[in-house]
């Protein structure tokens, strides 16, 4: 199943897309609503007008635009719109809808007056999801269309311009659109500033996550990470029979390193360890620091037999490396355990930890398997 990361949680990618969906789909059902309103007023005013049903240049604008509609939603809905930086299709919705507002006053100029608030209905729908420039452009598309309607109706209706009442209404669209592109990028600023303070708080969500996982000194994952994944990987064994082995390796007398040389060396010896062991097994397999000098390694799909020709790698290798700035000799006891079905995590860990104090046993820097004695 498909997952996102919001604010350091995970949740399911298909609901959130469909809870998104439905919200910019509620969002057109009110952007469409106040349309229908202005259709209405258009088609009662024009009977109260004229006695008869608007023209058939009325019913044709109006199929484009529905057509124009439909096609919008329909994309929405099959999350083709998804893919782009705005879901909800904001800009084209609000052109198409200041395109039909702008033919109806054409088609019947005395009803401007009534229409013209068409405009002003749409510009909230863009509030909160354009940037300032694309409102600013969409303030000055209006106000070039409503130019045209005046052009328009200066052609057909005359009589219907008068002057001075015409210069009022343009100063008021004017400055009714010039307030909305100030509001529109008031709100565009304040996105950007609360994008940015949940850009850096999913950063710090994630980092504390790291943190919550990493062991600081080693930089691999820690106890608690370990365990979960352990569990998802008994998990994993019960469903598909998928087989996995734990190792539990130990710094043969670490104590001395501490006691002669100080913990700053023993902290290089630990952290170049570390390093050995995460670039010795695949992505697939976890290498964690169990606690003080003890590691383990989880090896996914592996059998013990397999399991003991990588251990033996480290082991080796191990056994070659000089350790810290004063090139120390360092061994390492291991002791492997591999899952048994049904049984609990702790019961692997425990076999594994027991195998590892057998390996000390019988006289350390050795790998010692539960079933098959020593290696």
């Amino acid at each position: 199943m498909r997952r996102l990361i919001i604010l350091g949680s995970y949740i399911d990618q298909e609901a959130f897309m469909g809870q998104l969906r439905k919200d910019i789909l509620r969002r057109h059902g009110l952007a469409s609503a106040g349309v229908l309103l202005f259709i209405a007023l258009y088609y009662v005013g024009y009977g109260i007008e004229y006695g008869r049903a608007p023209s058939v240049w009325f019913y044709l604008i109006t199929v484009l635009y529905l057509v124009g509609h439909i096609a919008t939603v329909w994309f929405i809905y099959t999350e083709r719109a998804m893919e782009g930086t705005d879901p909800s299709m904001t800009l084209p919705v609000m052109l198409l809808v200041i395109l039909y507002m702008s033919g109806l006053m054409m088609l019947a100029p005395e009803l401007r007056s009534i229409m013209i608030l068409g405009y002003l209905n749409i510009m909230p729908f863009g509030v909160f999801r354009l940037t300032g420039r694309a409102f600013v452009g969409v303030s000055l598309f209006t106000i070039v269309c409503y130019s045209l309607v005046i052009f328009s109706t200066h052609y057909s209706a005359s009589e219907l311009l008068v002057p001075e009442f015409e210069v009022v209404i343009g100063v008021a669209l004017m400055t009714s659109m010039l307030v909305y592109a100030f509001i529109g990028r008031e709100f565009f600023i304040l996105r950007k500033a609360y994008g940015e303070k949940n850009s850096e708080l999913r950063r710090a969500l994630a980092r504390i996550e790291e943190l919550a996982v990493t062991d600081e000194l080693t930089g691999l994952n820690n106890r608690r990470y370990l365990l979960k994944t352990l569990e998802k990987q008994r998990a994993l064994s019960i469903r598909q029979g998928i087989p996995f082995v734990v190792a539990f390796i130990d710094i043969d007398y670490f104590k001395r390193v501490n006691d002669e040389h100080g913990h700053r060396i023993g902290d290089q010896v630990l952290a170049e360890l570390a390093h050995l062991l995460r670039v010795s097994v695949r992505e697939i397999d976890l290498a964690a620091r169990y606690g003080g000098e003890e590691f383990v390694l989880l090896l996914s799909g592996l059998n013990l037999e397999a399991a003991t020709g990588v251990l033996e790698r480290i082991r080796v290798s191990v056994e070659n490396h000089r350790f810290s700035e004063l090139e120390l000799e360092q061994r390492v006891s291991i002791g492997v355990a591999q899952y048994r079905p049904d049984e609990a995590s702790e019961d692997v860990l425990n076999r594994a930890d027991r195998m590892l104090y057998e390996a000390k046993r019988l006289g350390r820097n050795r790998i010692t398997l539960e079933s098959e004695g020593v290696v």
